[in-house]
């Protein structure tokens, strides 16, 4: 099978194109994010204007980079940049043409970096979110070519890393939050940080929260990639995974990440990590900060019991439900074939 993959070449996305890769060795890989010229200036114009006035451009690059090519699937991971015109061209090289949606296009969080991609969800032959509140907005928007699954963890980078005695020590933290801030996090963590719970946060933009110069002891502000992303969480006894109210998430890729590693998750109690995870046994449950704060400083109080529970998620993510990326792409592989 011959697949073009169009998705940003790092993170999560970079290890999507790879687990494809693995699976099906013909594959070709397109960062739409390189079709923008001046990337500072034509994100502004994307985000904050519109992205119809650089389509032409993106089209344009798209169709110079598969000209006289030809695939079984085009696997999409950056949906953005992709309008109902380009689509229509896409699909004359392609066979099957698949959307991964992971974030939420429904909603005007990220201003109007969705407008190109909600003109040309229908024209996809699979449309995949990891959000189970995805499915009913997107039905509410007449789509019908929609499944769920849930988020995934790379087997080589989310797990149990080697790591010295200098180095854990190093790293080593009771409580860990690794993500991007948003208002309704930079809120929970003031009240964590208020009532005397320690905890260490990693992420980008949390010199935007107002509390940051109280709080900025405990904030290492930037990107965490790979390695040192599973290095921070295995050397924590606690990991805390917030879901993005902003983005009416319930269920994050950390829900299955933090357990694939090895580390106890403290997450929001919602109906999706509920149907996932046992709580208690194999991840701790919150319904607010208070409750979280009451829960860790009980937690951090008996070790025996982070490890039991900590294994117990963990055992249950790789072992008993598979949910590897490379588990995930085989399964949305087959739908979108089977589909008529």
């Amino acid at each position: 099978m011959k697949v073009l993959f169009v998705g940003l070449q790092q993170g999560r996305s970079f290890n999507e194109y790879l687990a494809l890769k693995k699976i099906y060795k013909n594959v070709d890989l397109m960062d739409p994010y390189k079709s923008l010229p001046f990337p500072n200036i034509s994100s502004k114009i994307f985000y904050h204007i519109s992205p119809k006035l650089l389509e032409p451009i993106i089209n344009k690059y798209f169709i110079l980079k598969i000209k006289d090519k030809s695939y079984d699937l085009i696997y999409v991971r950056s949906g953005e940049f992709i309008g109902q015109k380009l689509i229509s061209i896409l699909k004359k090289y392609t066979k099957k043409i698949v959307i991964y949606c992971a974030d939420n296009p429904f909603v005007a969080r990220d201003k109007k970096r969705w407008h190109l991609l909600m003109a040309a969800l229908k024209y996809y032959d699979l449309v995949v979110f990891q959000q189970f509140l995805r499915i009913k907005q997107a039905k509410k928007n007449n789509l019908k070519n929609i499944i769920f699954v849930y988020p995934s963890y790379t087997q080589k980078v989310h797990c149990p890393p080697k790591i010295g005695l200098k180095e854990k020590k190093k790293l080593q933290n009771d409580i860990i939050f690794i993500g991007t801030w948003f208002p309704s996090k930079g809120k929970f963590f003031k009240k964590l940080y208020d009532k005397g719970l320690k905890f260490k946060i990693y992420g980008p933009n949390w010199n935007k929260d107002k509390f940051f110069n109280q709080m900025k002891n405990r904030i290492t502000l930037g990107h965490v990639y790979r390695k040192l992303y599973s290095k921070l969480i295995y050397c924590s006894k606690i990991a805390i995974g917030l879901t993005t109210k902003e983005n009416m998430d319930d269920i994050t890729d950390r829900t299955v990440e933090i357990p694939a590693i090895g580390t106890l998750l403290c997450t929001n109690k919602t109906k999706t990590h509920q149907k996932l995870l046992i709580e208690n046994k194999e991840a701790i449950f919150f319904k607010d900060a208070e409750e979280c704060f009451q829960k860790c400083q009980k937690l951090l109080k008996n070790e025996k019991l982070i490890k039991k529970i900590a294994l117990n998620g963990h055992l249950k993510i790789t072992q008993n439900l598979k949910l590897s990326t490379n588990e995930k792409i085989k399964k949305i592989v087959s739908k979108v074939f089977r589909e008529k």
